[in-house]
Protein backbone atom coordinates (compact mmCIF):
# COMPACT_ATOMS: atom_id res chain seq x y z
CA UNK A 1 0.00 0.00 0.00
CA UNK A 2 1.40 3.14 -1.07
CA UNK A 3 2.16 5.70 1.57
CA UNK A 4 1.49 9.54 0.95
CA UNK A 5 4.67 11.59 1.49
CA UNK A 6 3.75 15.23 3.42
CA UNK A 7 4.91 17.88 0.73
CA UNK A 8 6.44 19.56 3.46
CA UNK A 9 9.16 16.62 3.67
CA UNK A 10 9.89 16.62 -0.03
CA UNK A 11 13.30 17.23 -0.54
CA UNK A 12 14.15 20.38 -2.31
CA UNK A 13 16.57 20.91 -5.45
CA UNK A 14 19.57 23.33 -4.70
CA UNK A 15 20.12 25.23 -7.53
CA UNK A 16 23.39 27.45 -8.37
CA UNK A 17 22.98 30.43 -10.12
CA UNK A 18 25.87 31.75 -12.35
CA UNK A 19 25.73 35.35 -13.52
CA UNK A 20 27.47 37.60 -16.50
CA UNK A 21 26.51 41.04 -17.69
CA UNK A 22 27.35 42.78 -21.33
CA UNK A 23 26.75 45.90 -22.19
CA UNK A 24 26.78 48.04 -18.71
CA UNK A 25 25.87 51.12 -18.37
CA UNK A 26 29.76 53.31 -17.61
CA UNK A 27 28.84 55.76 -14.22
CA UNK A 28 32.62 56.42 -13.89
CA UNK A 29 34.36 59.19 -15.10
CA UNK A 30 37.91 57.94 -15.45
CA UNK A 31 37.57 54.46 -15.96
CA UNK A 32 34.99 51.74 -16.23
CA UNK A 33 31.86 50.94 -13.35
CA UNK A 34 33.10 48.37 -10.84
CA UNK A 35 30.06 46.54 -11.00
CA UNK A 36 28.54 43.85 -8.21
CA UNK A 37 24.85 41.86 -8.64
CA UNK A 38 22.56 41.28 -5.61
CA UNK A 39 20.15 38.80 -6.05
CA UNK A 40 17.04 38.85 -3.77
CA UNK A 41 14.28 36.58 -3.25
CA UNK A 42 10.46 37.71 -2.81
CA UNK A 43 9.88 36.05 0.52
CA UNK A 44 5.82 34.67 1.39
CA UNK A 45 4.92 38.26 3.23
CA UNK A 46 5.92 39.63 0.14
CA UNK A 47 8.87 41.44 0.95
CA UNK A 48 12.28 40.81 -0.73
CA UNK A 49 15.24 39.21 0.72
CA UNK A 50 18.59 38.85 -0.09
CA UNK A 51 19.51 35.35 -0.78
CA UNK A 52 23.15 36.32 -2.26
CA UNK A 53 25.39 38.78 -4.07
CA UNK A 54 28.66 38.64 -6.32
CA UNK A 55 31.39 39.91 -5.63
CA UNK A 56 32.67 43.35 -7.15
CA UNK A 57 34.27 43.34 -10.42
CA UNK A 58 36.96 46.21 -11.20
CA UNK A 59 36.67 48.06 -14.45
CA UNK A 60 34.38 45.87 -16.56
CA UNK A 61 31.48 46.41 -18.67
CA UNK A 62 30.83 42.91 -19.55
CA UNK A 63 31.63 41.29 -15.97
CA UNK A 64 31.43 37.29 -15.37
CA UNK A 65 30.79 37.09 -12.10
CA UNK A 66 33.01 33.76 -10.09
CA UNK A 67 30.70 34.28 -6.85
CA UNK A 68 27.67 31.60 -7.44
CA UNK A 69 24.46 32.29 -5.67
CA UNK A 70 22.92 28.99 -3.67
CA UNK A 71 19.62 28.56 -3.51
CA UNK A 72 16.48 25.91 -3.11
CA UNK A 73 14.39 25.48 -6.65
CA UNK A 74 10.46 24.28 -5.73
CA UNK A 75 8.84 23.23 -8.98
CA UNK A 76 5.68 23.69 -7.38
CA UNK A 77 6.12 27.52 -6.09
CA UNK A 78 6.43 30.53 -7.33
CA UNK A 79 9.89 32.08 -6.89
CA UNK A 80 9.91 35.62 -7.48
CA UNK A 81 13.74 36.79 -8.14
CA UNK A 82 15.68 40.28 -8.23
CA UNK A 83 18.89 40.66 -10.01
CA UNK A 84 20.29 44.34 -9.25
CA UNK A 85 23.45 45.39 -10.58
CA UNK A 86 25.05 48.09 -9.22
CA UNK A 87 28.56 50.26 -9.43
CA UNK A 88 29.87 49.57 -6.60
CA UNK A 89 32.64 52.70 -5.36
CA UNK A 90 33.01 53.26 -2.14
CA UNK A 91 33.09 51.24 1.08
CA UNK A 92 29.41 52.48 1.72
CA UNK A 93 27.83 49.42 2.98
CA UNK A 94 23.92 51.31 1.78
CA UNK A 95 22.90 50.62 -2.12
CA UNK A 96 21.44 53.99 -2.43
CA UNK A 97 24.86 55.26 -1.67
CA UNK A 98 25.91 53.62 -5.45
CA UNK A 99 25.29 53.63 -8.67
CA UNK A 100 22.41 51.65 -10.02
CA UNK A 101 22.93 49.94 -13.40
CA UNK A 102 20.10 48.29 -13.92
CA UNK A 103 17.78 45.40 -12.74
CA UNK A 104 16.19 41.90 -13.67
CA UNK A 105 12.59 41.04 -12.65
CA UNK A 106 11.84 37.47 -13.04
CA UNK A 107 11.32 33.99 -11.55
CA UNK A 108 13.18 30.87 -10.52
CA UNK A 109 10.91 28.53 -12.97
CA UNK A 110 12.06 31.13 -15.49
CA UNK A 111 15.45 30.33 -15.61
CA UNK A 112 15.17 26.64 -15.11
CA UNK A 113 12.56 26.42 -17.99
CA UNK A 114 14.86 28.45 -20.43
CA UNK A 115 17.00 26.58 -23.12
CA UNK A 116 19.39 25.12 -21.18
CA UNK A 117 18.49 26.50 -18.00
CA UNK A 118 19.94 29.70 -18.97
CA UNK A 119 17.97 32.91 -19.11
CA UNK A 120 19.29 36.04 -20.77
CA UNK A 121 17.16 39.02 -20.75
CA UNK A 122 17.71 43.04 -20.92
CA UNK A 123 18.09 45.04 -17.88
CA UNK A 124 15.70 47.66 -16.91
CA UNK A 125 15.69 51.01 -14.77
CA UNK A 126 13.58 50.23 -12.37
CA UNK A 127 12.68 54.28 -12.03
CA UNK A 128 11.21 55.38 -14.68
CA UNK A 129 10.44 54.46 -18.33
CA UNK A 130 12.67 55.49 -20.63
CA UNK A 131 14.64 53.95 -24.31
CA UNK A 132 17.64 54.39 -22.21
CA UNK A 133 20.22 50.87 -22.92
CA UNK A 134 20.81 49.58 -19.74
CA UNK A 135 23.00 45.94 -21.26
CA UNK A 136 22.15 42.74 -20.45
CA UNK A 137 22.14 39.78 -17.77
CA UNK A 138 22.92 36.14 -18.28
CA UNK A 139 21.85 33.65 -15.17
CA UNK A 140 22.15 30.05 -15.59
CA UNK A 141 20.94 27.59 -13.31
CA UNK A 142 22.28 24.22 -12.43
CA UNK A 143 21.82 21.60 -9.73
CA UNK A 144 24.13 21.50 -7.18
CA UNK A 145 24.50 17.09 -6.60
CA UNK A 146 24.67 16.36 -2.93
CA UNK A 147 24.29 12.88 -3.30
CA UNK A 148 21.02 12.61 -1.80
CA UNK A 149 19.17 11.71 -4.73
CA UNK A 150 21.31 8.55 -5.33
CA UNK A 151 19.75 5.01 -5.09
CA UNK A 152 20.88 1.59 -3.35
CA UNK A 153 19.88 -0.90 -5.88
CA UNK A 154 19.63 -4.21 -4.06
CA UNK A 155 18.62 -7.64 -4.50
CA UNK A 156 18.43 -9.69 -1.14
CA UNK A 157 17.76 -13.42 -0.72
CA UNK A 158 17.54 -15.75 2.56
CA UNK A 159 19.14 -19.07 3.01
CA UNK A 160 17.59 -22.36 5.36
CA UNK A 161 15.95 -18.92 7.16
CA UNK A 162 14.64 -20.29 10.36
CA UNK A 163 10.05 -20.29 10.69
CA UNK A 164 7.93 -19.96 13.61
CA UNK A 165 4.88 -21.78 11.89
CA UNK A 166 3.86 -25.47 12.98
CA UNK A 167 3.09 -26.47 9.20
CA UNK A 168 5.24 -25.42 6.25
CA UNK A 169 8.56 -22.92 5.44
CA UNK A 170 7.23 -19.75 7.04
CA UNK A 171 6.37 -16.48 4.91
CA UNK A 172 9.43 -14.48 4.65
CA UNK A 173 10.12 -10.47 4.31
CA UNK A 174 13.03 -8.10 5.70
CA UNK A 175 12.65 -5.01 7.72
CA UNK A 176 15.42 -2.36 7.46
CA UNK A 177 16.10 0.28 10.11
CA UNK A 178 18.28 2.59 10.65
CA UNK A 179 19.66 4.02 13.99
CA UNK A 180 18.85 7.48 15.01
CA UNK A 181 20.77 9.98 16.87
CA UNK A 182 18.93 8.86 19.79
CA UNK A 183 20.23 5.51 19.50
CA UNK A 184 16.79 4.24 18.74
CA UNK A 185 15.93 2.47 15.28
CA UNK A 186 13.54 3.54 13.12
CA UNK A 187 12.16 1.69 9.94
CA UNK A 188 13.20 2.54 6.26
CA UNK A 189 12.18 0.08 4.05
CA UNK A 190 9.97 -3.24 4.02
CA UNK A 191 10.04 -6.35 1.46
CA UNK A 192 7.16 -7.89 -0.47
CA UNK A 193 6.58 -11.29 1.71
CA UNK A 194 7.70 -14.76 -0.16
CA UNK A 195 4.95 -17.25 0.74
CA UNK A 196 6.28 -20.92 2.33
CA UNK A 197 9.65 -20.92 1.45
CA UNK A 198 12.92 -21.28 3.87
CA UNK A 199 15.28 -20.00 0.60
CA UNK A 200 13.10 -16.53 -0.62
CA UNK A 201 14.79 -14.55 -3.19
CA UNK A 202 13.25 -11.09 -2.90
CA UNK A 203 12.34 -8.89 -6.16
CA UNK A 204 15.41 -6.14 -6.76
CA UNK A 205 14.95 -2.70 -4.80
CA UNK A 206 15.63 0.53 -5.18
CA UNK A 207 16.37 2.14 -1.90
CA UNK A 208 16.93 6.17 -1.33
CA UNK A 209 20.59 6.48 -0.01
CA UNK A 210 19.15 8.87 2.26
CA UNK A 211 16.85 7.00 4.29
CA UNK A 212 19.70 4.57 4.69
CA UNK A 213 22.78 6.78 5.92
CA UNK A 214 21.89 10.49 6.10
CA UNK A 215 24.87 11.03 4.45
CA UNK A 216 27.05 8.84 6.62
CA UNK A 217 28.15 5.03 5.08
CA UNK A 218 28.37 3.37 8.48
CA UNK A 219 25.60 4.61 10.15
CA UNK A 220 24.02 1.25 11.65
CA UNK A 221 21.66 -0.69 10.14
CA UNK A 222 19.60 -3.92 11.36
CA UNK A 223 18.26 -6.03 8.85
CA UNK A 224 15.24 -8.10 10.60
CA UNK A 225 13.89 -11.34 9.16
CA UNK A 226 10.30 -11.70 9.97
CA UNK A 227 7.45 -14.49 9.48
CA UNK A 228 4.65 -12.86 8.48
CA UNK A 229 0.89 -14.12 9.85
CA UNK A 230 -2.40 -13.77 8.77
CA UNK A 231 -4.66 -14.28 11.97
CA UNK A 232 -1.34 -13.15 14.87
CA UNK A 233 1.44 -10.53 15.10
CA UNK A 234 4.39 -11.36 12.99
CA UNK A 235 6.95 -13.38 14.12
CA UNK A 236 10.73 -11.76 14.77
CA UNK A 237 13.48 -14.31 13.16
CA UNK A 238 16.68 -12.65 13.76
CA UNK A 239 18.61 -9.65 12.55
CA UNK A 240 21.49 -8.65 11.16
CA UNK A 241 23.98 -5.35 12.31
CA UNK A 242 25.41 -3.53 9.57
CA UNK A 243 25.81 -0.62 7.81
CA UNK A 244 25.38 0.55 4.10
CA UNK A 245 29.08 0.07 3.31
CA UNK A 246 28.57 -3.60 4.02
CA UNK A 247 25.76 -3.93 1.63
CA UNK A 248 27.64 -2.29 -1.56
CA UNK A 249 28.67 -5.71 -2.50
CA UNK A 250 27.69 -9.46 -2.79
CA UNK A 251 28.26 -10.99 0.70
CA UNK A 252 26.62 -13.23 3.32
CA UNK A 253 25.72 -12.66 6.72
CA UNK A 254 24.46 -14.58 9.49
CA UNK A 255 21.19 -14.26 11.32
CA UNK A 256 21.20 -13.25 14.69
CA UNK A 257 19.04 -13.36 17.89
CA UNK A 258 21.35 -11.59 20.81
CA UNK A 259 18.60 -12.22 23.46
CA UNK A 260 17.56 -15.40 22.36
CA UNK A 261 18.05 -18.31 25.15
CA UNK A 262 20.39 -19.60 22.55
CA UNK A 263 22.06 -17.04 20.97
CA UNK A 264 24.15 -19.49 18.76
CA UNK A 265 21.00 -21.14 17.00
CA UNK A 266 21.48 -21.76 13.43
CA UNK A 267 19.02 -19.10 11.54
CA UNK A 268 19.87 -18.94 8.17
CA UNK A 269 21.75 -16.18 6.23
CA UNK A 270 20.53 -13.30 4.22
CA UNK A 271 22.37 -12.54 1.41
CA UNK A 272 23.19 -9.53 -0.58
CA UNK A 273 22.77 -11.10 -4.61
CA UNK A 274 24.17 -8.10 -5.72
CA UNK A 275 24.20 -4.18 -4.96
CA UNK A 276 25.15 -1.01 -6.48
CA UNK A 277 24.70 2.68 -6.29
CA UNK A 278 22.93 4.48 -8.76
CA UNK A 279 22.05 7.87 -9.28
CA UNK A 280 18.84 8.73 -11.38
CA UNK A 281 18.33 11.09 -13.44
CA UNK A 282 16.46 14.37 -11.99
CA UNK A 283 13.74 16.78 -12.77
CA UNK A 284 15.70 19.31 -13.28
CA UNK A 285 17.92 17.35 -15.65
CA UNK A 286 15.35 16.46 -17.76
CA UNK A 287 14.16 20.07 -18.30
CA UNK A 288 17.63 21.40 -18.68
CA UNK A 289 18.07 18.65 -21.65
CA UNK A 290 14.53 20.24 -23.24
CA UNK A 291 11.48 17.76 -22.06
CA UNK A 292 8.39 19.67 -23.27
CA UNK A 293 5.57 19.83 -21.27
CA UNK A 294 1.70 19.73 -22.44
CA UNK A 295 -0.87 21.27 -20.31
CA UNK A 296 -4.50 20.93 -20.24
CA UNK A 297 -7.11 22.31 -18.53
CA UNK A 298 -10.46 21.15 -17.96
CA UNK A 299 -13.66 23.04 -15.86
CA UNK A 300 -16.92 21.72 -14.95
CA UNK A 301 -19.89 23.07 -15.97
CA UNK A 302 -22.35 20.84 -14.15
CA UNK A 303 -25.85 22.45 -12.92
CA UNK A 304 -24.64 21.33 -9.42
CA UNK A 305 -22.29 24.66 -9.43
CA UNK A 306 -25.96 26.68 -9.41
CA UNK A 307 -26.90 29.09 -11.70
CA UNK A 308 -24.19 31.64 -12.58
CA UNK A 309 -26.15 34.88 -11.74
CA UNK A 310 -26.42 33.14 -8.42
CA UNK A 311 -23.99 34.89 -5.90
CA UNK A 312 -23.72 31.55 -4.66
CA UNK A 313 -23.02 29.90 -7.70
CA UNK A 314 -19.08 28.76 -7.66
CA UNK A 315 -19.47 29.94 -11.07
CA UNK A 316 -20.27 33.48 -10.11
CA UNK A 317 -18.53 36.80 -11.55
CA UNK A 318 -17.83 38.53 -8.56
CA UNK A 319 -16.86 42.14 -9.44
CA UNK A 320 -14.97 42.24 -6.50
CA UNK A 321 -13.03 39.26 -6.64
CA UNK A 322 -12.24 35.84 -8.52
CA UNK A 323 -14.38 32.44 -7.79
CA UNK A 324 -12.93 29.64 -6.70
CA UNK A 325 -12.27 28.53 -9.93
CA UNK A 326 -10.83 31.54 -11.11
CA UNK A 327 -8.36 31.35 -8.51
CA UNK A 328 -7.46 27.65 -9.21
CA UNK A 329 -6.81 28.21 -12.91
CA UNK A 330 -4.36 31.31 -11.88
CA UNK A 331 -2.53 29.70 -8.65
CA UNK A 332 -2.04 26.31 -10.88
CA UNK A 333 -1.21 28.20 -14.58
CA UNK A 334 1.19 30.84 -13.07
CA UNK A 335 3.28 28.11 -11.72
CA UNK A 336 3.06 26.51 -15.06
CA UNK A 337 2.96 29.29 -17.50
CA UNK A 338 6.69 29.74 -16.21
CA UNK A 339 7.72 27.10 -18.54
CA UNK A 340 5.75 27.78 -21.28
CA UNK A 341 7.59 28.92 -24.42
CA UNK A 342 4.48 30.02 -26.52
CA UNK A 343 2.27 30.59 -23.75
CA UNK A 344 -0.50 28.42 -25.38
CA UNK A 345 -2.89 25.66 -23.69
CA UNK A 346 -5.60 23.62 -24.07
CA UNK A 347 -8.72 24.44 -22.48
CA UNK A 348 -11.64 22.72 -22.18
CA UNK A 349 -15.15 22.46 -20.29
CA UNK A 350 -17.10 19.29 -19.09
CA UNK A 351 -21.11 18.63 -18.30
CA UNK A 352 -22.35 21.53 -19.96
CA UNK A 353 -25.00 22.24 -23.01
CA UNK A 354 -23.81 23.95 -25.73
CA UNK A 355 -25.61 26.38 -27.79
CA UNK A 356 -26.59 23.74 -30.41
CA UNK A 357 -28.42 22.03 -28.01
CA UNK A 358 -25.92 19.08 -27.48
CA UNK A 359 -24.64 17.86 -24.29
CA UNK A 360 -20.74 17.63 -24.01
CA UNK A 361 -18.51 16.01 -21.51
CA UNK A 362 -15.48 17.41 -23.54
CA UNK A 363 -15.76 20.53 -25.07
CA UNK A 364 -12.94 23.25 -26.64
CA UNK A 365 -13.46 26.00 -24.22
CA UNK A 366 -12.90 28.99 -26.67
CA UNK A 367 -16.14 28.01 -28.75
CA UNK A 368 -13.90 27.15 -31.45
CA UNK A 369 -14.85 23.67 -33.41
CA UNK A 370 -11.24 23.37 -34.91
CA UNK A 371 -8.94 23.93 -31.92
CA UNK A 372 -9.01 24.53 -28.09
CA UNK A 373 -6.05 26.25 -27.86
CA UNK A 374 -6.14 29.57 -25.83
CA UNK A 375 -3.09 32.01 -25.43
CA UNK A 376 -1.59 32.28 -21.31
CA UNK A 377 -3.47 31.94 -18.33
CA UNK A 378 -5.41 34.88 -18.95
CA UNK A 379 -6.75 33.36 -22.23
CA UNK A 380 -8.18 30.28 -20.08
CA UNK A 381 -9.92 33.01 -17.55
CA UNK A 382 -11.11 34.81 -20.94
CA UNK A 383 -12.13 31.80 -22.60
CA UNK A 384 -14.17 30.16 -19.34
CA UNK A 385 -16.02 33.86 -18.11
CA UNK A 386 -17.02 33.90 -22.37
CA UNK A 387 -18.19 30.10 -21.88
CA UNK A 388 -20.31 30.97 -18.75
CA UNK A 389 -22.34 33.09 -20.79
CA UNK A 390 -23.20 30.89 -23.70
CA UNK A 391 -23.08 27.40 -22.28
CA UNK A 392 -25.56 25.98 -19.95
CA UNK A 393 -24.88 24.39 -17.10
CA UNK A 394 -26.87 20.83 -17.18
CA UNK A 395 -24.76 17.39 -16.55
CA UNK A 396 -24.00 14.62 -15.26
CA UNK A 397 -20.43 15.39 -13.69
CA UNK A 398 -18.24 12.61 -16.21
CA UNK A 399 -14.65 12.49 -16.27
CA UNK A 400 -13.91 9.68 -18.70
CA UNK A 401 -13.93 11.97 -21.83
CA UNK A 402 -11.83 14.40 -20.88
CA UNK A 403 -9.15 11.82 -19.26
CA UNK A 404 -9.82 9.76 -22.62
CA UNK A 405 -8.82 12.88 -24.39
CA UNK A 406 -5.72 13.40 -22.56
CA UNK A 407 -4.86 9.10 -23.21
CA UNK A 408 -5.07 9.71 -26.84
CA UNK A 409 -2.52 13.11 -26.48
CA UNK A 410 -0.25 10.29 -24.67
CA UNK A 411 -0.25 7.48 -26.50
CA UNK A 412 1.06 9.54 -29.30
CA UNK A 413 4.22 10.10 -27.27
CA UNK A 414 6.54 7.44 -28.21
CA UNK A 415 10.08 6.46 -26.43
CA UNK A 416 12.57 8.42 -26.81
CA UNK A 417 10.72 11.58 -27.50
CA UNK A 418 11.11 13.61 -23.95
CA UNK A 419 7.53 14.51 -23.58
CA UNK A 420 4.94 14.65 -21.00
CA UNK A 421 1.44 15.71 -20.19
CA UNK A 422 -0.46 17.65 -17.19
CA UNK A 423 -4.06 17.59 -17.02
CA UNK A 424 -5.64 20.23 -14.72
CA UNK A 425 -9.20 19.16 -13.75
CA UNK A 426 -11.23 21.35 -11.45
CA UNK A 427 -14.71 20.01 -10.36
CA UNK A 428 -16.99 20.75 -7.39
CA UNK A 429 -17.30 16.83 -7.15
CA UNK A 430 -19.90 14.13 -7.19
CA UNK A 431 -18.37 12.15 -10.02
CA UNK A 432 -20.87 10.07 -11.55
CA UNK A 433 -19.08 7.99 -14.15
CA UNK A 434 -16.54 6.42 -10.93
CA UNK A 435 -15.70 3.25 -12.91
CA UNK A 436 -15.24 4.46 -16.21
CA UNK A 437 -12.93 7.13 -15.31
CA UNK A 438 -10.89 4.67 -12.72
CA UNK A 439 -10.56 2.51 -16.56
CA UNK A 440 -9.17 5.71 -17.90
CA UNK A 441 -6.67 6.57 -15.45
CA UNK A 442 -5.51 2.94 -15.26
CA UNK A 443 -4.78 2.74 -19.26
CA UNK A 444 -3.36 5.93 -18.60
CA UNK A 445 -0.65 5.08 -15.60
CA UNK A 446 1.66 3.78 -18.06
CA UNK A 447 1.32 6.79 -20.36
CA UNK A 448 3.69 10.01 -19.82
CA UNK A 449 0.50 11.55 -18.24
CA UNK A 450 -0.08 13.33 -14.67
CA UNK A 451 -4.18 14.06 -13.73
CA UNK A 452 -4.09 17.06 -10.97
CA UNK A 453 -7.62 17.62 -9.65
CA UNK A 454 -8.95 20.55 -7.87
CA UNK A 455 -12.31 19.97 -5.95
CA UNK A 456 -14.17 23.60 -5.70
CA UNK A 457 -16.94 24.21 -2.91
CA UNK A 458 -18.54 22.21 -0.39
CA UNK A 459 -19.09 18.65 -2.44
CA UNK A 460 -18.35 15.43 -0.59
CA UNK A 461 -15.30 14.15 -2.25
CA UNK A 462 -14.64 11.20 -0.76
CA UNK A 463 -14.63 9.77 -4.82
CA UNK A 464 -11.78 11.98 -5.59
CA UNK A 465 -9.81 10.99 -2.57
CA UNK A 466 -10.32 7.05 -4.31
CA UNK A 467 -9.30 8.40 -7.72
CA UNK A 468 -6.29 9.82 -5.89
CA UNK A 469 -4.79 5.93 -4.34
CA UNK A 470 -2.97 7.49 -1.82
CA UNK A 471 -4.85 4.51 0.64
CA UNK A 472 -5.57 2.07 -1.96
CA UNK A 473 -3.88 1.75 -5.70
CA UNK A 474 -6.88 2.12 -8.07
CA UNK A 475 -7.73 -1.47 -9.83
CA UNK A 476 -10.12 -1.53 -13.48
CA UNK A 477 -13.14 -3.58 -12.57
CA UNK A 478 -13.71 -4.23 -16.39
CA UNK A 479 -9.91 -5.69 -16.52
CA UNK A 480 -8.75 -6.30 -12.76
CA UNK A 481 -5.63 -4.17 -13.94
CA UNK A 482 -4.16 -2.44 -11.14
CA UNK A 483 -2.34 1.13 -11.66
CA UNK A 484 1.33 1.04 -13.03
CA UNK A 485 2.35 4.23 -11.03
CA UNK A 486 0.38 6.56 -9.25
CA UNK A 487 -0.23 9.33 -11.71
CA UNK A 488 -3.55 11.43 -9.46
CA UNK A 489 -3.40 14.03 -7.26
CA UNK A 490 -6.50 15.66 -6.04
CA UNK A 491 -6.88 18.43 -3.43
CA UNK A 492 -9.38 20.08 -1.64
CA UNK A 493 -9.52 23.88 -2.43
CA UNK A 494 -11.65 24.63 1.01
CA UNK A 495 -9.10 22.31 3.08
CA UNK A 496 -6.41 24.53 2.12
CA UNK A 497 -8.62 28.19 3.18
CA UNK A 498 -8.97 28.64 -0.31
CA UNK A 499 -5.21 29.64 -0.28
CA UNK A 500 -4.08 30.10 -3.99
CA UNK A 501 -0.35 29.30 -3.68
CA UNK A 502 -0.91 26.72 -1.01
CA UNK A 503 -3.18 24.89 -3.61
CA UNK A 504 -0.58 25.39 -6.19
CA UNK A 505 2.06 23.36 -4.04
CA UNK A 506 -0.28 20.82 -3.15
CA UNK A 507 -1.58 19.57 -6.97
CA UNK A 508 1.87 20.43 -8.38
CA UNK A 509 4.28 19.24 -5.75
CA UNK A 510 4.08 15.47 -6.97
CA UNK A 511 4.54 15.97 -10.52
CA UNK A 512 8.21 16.38 -10.84
CA UNK A 513 8.57 12.42 -9.34
CA UNK A 514 6.23 11.42 -11.70
CA UNK A 515 7.74 12.44 -14.89
CA UNK A 516 11.12 11.01 -13.57
CA UNK A 517 9.14 7.68 -12.53
CA UNK A 518 7.89 7.73 -16.12
CA UNK A 519 10.75 8.44 -17.76
CA UNK A 520 13.08 5.80 -15.66
CA UNK A 521 10.47 2.92 -16.12
CA UNK A 522 10.80 3.18 -20.40
CA UNK A 523 14.74 3.70 -19.09
CA UNK A 524 14.88 7.24 -21.17
CA UNK A 525 17.17 9.40 -20.26
CA UNK A 526 17.73 12.87 -20.52
CA UNK A 527 19.26 14.65 -23.46
CA UNK A 528 22.27 16.90 -23.31
CA UNK A 529 21.89 19.61 -21.43
CA UNK A 530 21.35 22.61 -24.32
CA UNK A 531 24.46 24.93 -24.76
CA UNK A 532 23.78 29.07 -25.06
CA UNK A 533 26.57 30.57 -26.79
CA UNK A 534 29.33 32.29 -24.83
CA UNK A 535 28.99 34.95 -27.47
CA UNK A 536 26.06 36.26 -26.14
CA UNK A 537 25.01 39.75 -28.10
CA UNK A 538 23.57 42.31 -25.56
CA UNK A 539 19.46 42.54 -26.16
CA UNK A 540 18.00 45.37 -28.03
CA UNK A 541 16.95 48.77 -26.09
CA UNK A 542 14.91 48.93 -23.16
CA UNK A 543 11.33 48.67 -24.40
CA UNK A 544 11.18 45.78 -26.48
CA UNK A 545 9.73 43.28 -24.59
CA UNK A 546 10.29 39.38 -24.25
CA UNK A 547 13.23 37.33 -24.26
CA UNK A 548 15.80 37.43 -26.83
CA UNK A 549 16.30 34.71 -28.87
CA UNK A 550 18.21 32.58 -26.64
CA UNK A 551 16.93 33.29 -23.42
CA UNK A 552 13.49 31.42 -24.95
CA UNK A 553 12.08 28.86 -22.72
CA UNK A 554 12.58 25.16 -24.34
CA UNK A 555 10.61 23.28 -22.26
CA UNK A 556 7.46 23.97 -24.14
CA UNK A 557 3.84 23.36 -22.93
CA UNK A 558 2.31 23.29 -26.38
CA UNK A 559 -0.63 22.56 -28.22
CA UNK A 560 -1.41 19.32 -29.23
CA UNK A 561 -5.39 19.06 -29.94
CA UNK A 562 -6.74 15.81 -28.49
CA UNK A 563 -10.12 14.26 -29.68
CA UNK A 564 -13.01 14.61 -27.63
CA UNK A 565 -15.90 12.59 -27.92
Amino acid sequence: MPVHQPHDSIPKTRIRLTIECSGLQNKDTFSKSDPTCIVKMKGKDGRWNEIGRTEQVKDNLNPKFKTKIDTDYLFEEVQDLQFLVYDIDSSSAQLDDHDFLGSLSTSMGSIVGARGSCLIKPLSKTRGADEKRYGSIKVMAEEVSSGTGDLLKIRFAGANLASKDWMGKGDKYLVIKRQRGDGQFEVVWKSEVIKNSKDPTWAPAEIPLSKLNLGKMDTPLAIEVMDWNSMSAHDYIGEVMCTANDLLQPRHFKVEKPKSKNPGKDRGEVIVQFAELFHPPSFFEYISGGCEITVMVAIDFTASNKPVKDPNSLHYMNPNGWNQYQQAIMSVGEILDKYNQDQEFEAYGFGGKLPSGQVSHCFALNGSSSSQTVHGVQGILDAYQSSILNVELYGPTNFASIIAAANTAAAKIKPPKQSYIVLLIITDGAITDLDETIDAIVRASGMPLSIVIVGVGGADFAAMQQLDGDDEPLRSQTTGQRVQRDIVQFVAFRDLANDGPRLAKEVLAEIPDQLTSYMRSHNIKPMPRQQVSSNWAPPPAAGGGGDIAHGVANMNIHAQPPPCS
